[in-house]
């Protein structure tokens, strides 16, 4: 079960529709915009809301995520990928947390994030 924990957040102006269900707890930019791209990432998104209107991303804490593919280890890296998911890294893959549970794709998991810097996942 994935569950909300201590974490930092802050509200910008969502520029697209967020309020559909599909777009919480994917990762969205600093311009309002749900994001395929780590280096364009604000944050995860935890409220919705219609475009000019504010959303809450939370950017370092514990939180759900929506994950993209099967996670099989705990604390594995997870990166950004289509459509704001996230998804496991790669060696050499800019990484914004590590999943605190196993899943399979498309659900919700339990992660780490840190959106205030992301380093490069060095491998195993």
């Amino acid at each position: 079960m994935s569950t909300h924990g201590r974490h930092n957040d802050w509200s910008i102006i969502a520029t697209e529709d967020l309020s559909v269900a599909t777009a919480r707890f994917h990762a969205v930019s600093f311009a309002g915009l749900v994001v395929a791209s780590t280096s364009r990432a604000a944050g995860i998104l935890i409220t919705s809301a219609r475009s000019g209107e504010r959303i809450s991303v939370a950017y370092e804490g514990v939180m759900k995520v929506a994950v993209s593919g099967a996670v099989s280890t705990l604390g594995y890296p997870l990166k950004i990928t289509t459509s704001g998911w996230l998804t496991v890294a790669a060696s050499g893959d800019p990484m914004v947390g590590r999943a605190t549970a196993t899943c399979a794709s498309g659900d919700l998991v339990e992660a780490f994030v840190d959106f205030m810097t992301v380093p490069a996942w060095p491998g195993v």
